[in-house]
């Protein structure tokens, strides 16, 4: 498995390129969560697996899959995404021995649903 890598999802185009310059600038490698691949680990997509592994239900919200990151790593690389100004990706994950195993997919619901809770809750105490 590559060392630290970030996953990818639905991050391609010209507006992401600042995104793809503000790895290169931390030295961290990234690889692109492929629609076909959605169906396979994260873990699978993380070594390259080229299989197909098609789902239900596809997604087109941008996401990020944090792999093999410190503490210290993931926080610059926050921080000067938040400098860079980049489009904003509400769905971050770190991958963790837990999730290594689930599909993109799945991955994709559980931040979905964490995040719908966490805006539907902070919008009643406004």
């Amino acid at each position: 498995m590559a060392g630290e890598t970030v996953l990818l999802y639905n991050c391609s185009g010209p507006q992401w390129a600042k995104l793809r310059q503000v790895l290169a600038v931390n030295k961290l490698h990234f690889r692109a969560g492929e629609r076909a691949q959605y169906g396979l680990t994260l873990t699978q997509v993380l070594s390259g697996d080229t299989e197909e592994a098609g789902v239900e239900e596809e997604f087109s919200e941008p996401m990020l899959v944090f792999c093999g990151l410190t503490g210290a790593q993931l926080d610059r690389l926050l921080t000067a995404m938040r400098r860079a100004k980049l489009p904003p990706v509400p769905l971050k994950a770190v991958l963790t021995a837990d999730n290594r195993t689930w599909t993109s997919q799945r991955l994709w619901q559980e931040l979905r649903a964490e995040h719908e809770a966490m805006t539907q809750g902070s919008s009643i105490h406004q």
